[in-house]
């Protein structure tokens, strides 16, 4: 494909990108969506990315992004369809006939602020059960899709697993040890504070449907009514990243809280760097600063990628490089200095925060480390689907010490979602700290107000795909380490 080819290439899918991607925030979201259109862009997506790789095929040194797009792609196109009926059934079929939330029967989507608004525990399990059993529905859509995306990328000379680990830039050995590793050295401080917390939230040792999203909300419950300050979340964020020297003004935020809306915030790149956007359904204050960091981390990320940047290199940003910007944001809140000052808290306010944040932490890595060596292993071992249920039990036995049933991970908004995720967002976690105290380091303790701080960003997140990872070693015993009960 010659070089002028190419660039018409390129600027036509470009076009279908945009125009894709904002059909599919508006779905998320809980808008009306015309999916007559969806089916023709996909179908538009899977000719266009099929010609460039017939083309170009995968020995294109010089390219190897752009097939690395265009091979998941491709993959994405030919599949979406039942990552639609997930979708829906997730909406319409995972719903309780008992309970409600907000005058709506409670369903997966307002699983979490149900579970978050209510201390009737026998009602939470009751539900969980329910939805468990009503995850039946669910496993043939994402067995069918996961199946047809294996074969797909098999016609295509590769496999799921082998395009990850080389978008990531990881080997599979450097990446299982890590996880591994990880969630083991995470293993005995999260049992321990688990145990406090669920003494003083639930009064008794947790159960598998005390789960991550139902603890990351109420372990911040004494703050919903009464956290001690007058700043609000986008406010805030805005503010901060203006002290950074860093233009949030192109980020749209959509925080209504429509019926049909996905439970979790998202950012979505409709048209990198012009068009970002948000979604958030508010919770409770700390969650709701904690979410919109994050979020306006991916968001001041791809609003700041270099318009010149390579079509790869701006719309096919590894998840393990996107989530580090994500997480460094929300990570301000995790800073004593940024609590007090700039949130305003008293320092023993600031101090039992930051201690509920750590627990998070040590949820987020156990659970993770599950969720990511459960995905690991189905791609690397050709496990049978069937035997998933089994194996995350197990795992979440192992890492967590409770075990959960083990259709959970298909209620989950990542693990069905995505064909290869969830160890991203471990990789991104202990990258996001290394980041934080290189410009520590390098700015001092109050590092988010230094321009110099702004401009090492900028730097970073210009070249979108291609940043400069020499700040990091990937030190994850340095990460659980910081999560120490002890830690500053």
């Amino acid at each position: 494909m010659p070089a002028t080819s190419l660039s018409s290439w390129t600027k036509e899918a470009e076009s279908i990108e945009t125009a894709k991607n904002l059909l599919y925030f508006r779905q998320l979201v809980g808008l009306k969506f015309d999916k007559k259109r969806l089916a023709s862009l996909e179908g538009k997506t899977k000719a266009h990315y099929t010609r460039y790789l017939r083309s170009h095929g995968r020995e294109d040194g010089a390219s190897r992004g752009l097939f690395l797009l265009s091979v998941g792609t491709v993959g994405m196109a030919a599949t979406y369809r039942q990552l639609l009926e997930l979708y829906k059934a997730r909406a319409t079929k995972v719903v309780s006939r008992d309970f409600k939330f907000g005058g709506v029967p409670v369903n997966w989507g307002s699983w979490r602020q149900f579970a978050a608004s209510t201390d009737d525990s026998a009602a939470r399990k009751e539900i969980f059960d329910d939805f468990v059993r009503k995850s039946s529905v669910l496993a043939p859509l994402v067995q069918r899709r996961f199946e047809a995306y294996r074969a797909l990328l098999s016609e295509l000379g590769t496999d799921p697993l082998s395009v990850y680990l080389e978008h990531e830039g990881l080997s599979y050995e450097r990446l299982t040890s890590m996880v591994e590793n990880l969630g083991g050295l995470a293993r005995a401080p999260f049992r321990e504070s688990l145990r406090g917390y669920s003494s003083e939230i639930v009064g008794r040792p947790a159960e598998y449907y005390d789960d991550y999203y139902f603890f990351r909300n109420r372990v911040f419950r004494r703050y919903s009514e009464r956290l001690p300050t007058k700043a609000r979340p986008i406010p805030k964020i805005v503010k901060t990243l203006k002290q950074l020297g860093l233009d949030a003004s192109r980020i749209a935020v959509d925080d209504a809280d429509r019926k049909g809306k996905s439970a979790s915030a998202f950012c979505s790149a409709i048209k990198v760097p012009t068009d970002v956007r948000i979604s958030y359904r508010k919770a409770n204050p700390l969650e709701d600063f904690s979410s919109v960091f994050h979020e306006f981390g991916h968001a001041i990320h791809f609003s700041s990628i270099d318009p010149r940047a390579s079509f790869s290199d701006r719309y096919a940003v590894a998840n393990g490089v996107a989530e580090i910007f994500s997480i460094f944001f929300e990570g301000l809140m995790h800073e004593k200095p940024f609590l007090t000052s700039e949130l305003g808290l008293p320092e023993e306010v600031a101090d039992d925060v930051l201690r509920r944040y750590r627990f998070n932490c040590l949820f987020f890595a156990t659970f993770y480390a599950a969720n990511s060596t459960l995905k690991l292993r189905y791609w690397h071992d050709g496990l049978a689907f069937d035997a998933l249920d089994e194996l995350y039990s197990d795992l979440t036995e192992r890492f967590l010490g409770v075990r959960y049933p083990g259709a959970y991970w298909k209620l989950h908004h990542v693990m069905p979602d995505y064909i290869l995720y969830s160890p991203s967002y471990l990789v991104a976690a202990v990258r996001a700290l290394e980041l934080r105290n290189a410009l520590a380091a390098r700015f001092g303790a109050t590092y988010w107000r230094e321009r110099g701080s702004g401009k090492a960003l900028l730097e970073l997140m210009r070249p979108g795909q291609s940043l400069d990872l020499s700040f990091s070693k990937l030190d994850e015993a340095a990460y659980v380490k910081s999560l120490s009960t002890d830690a500053a």
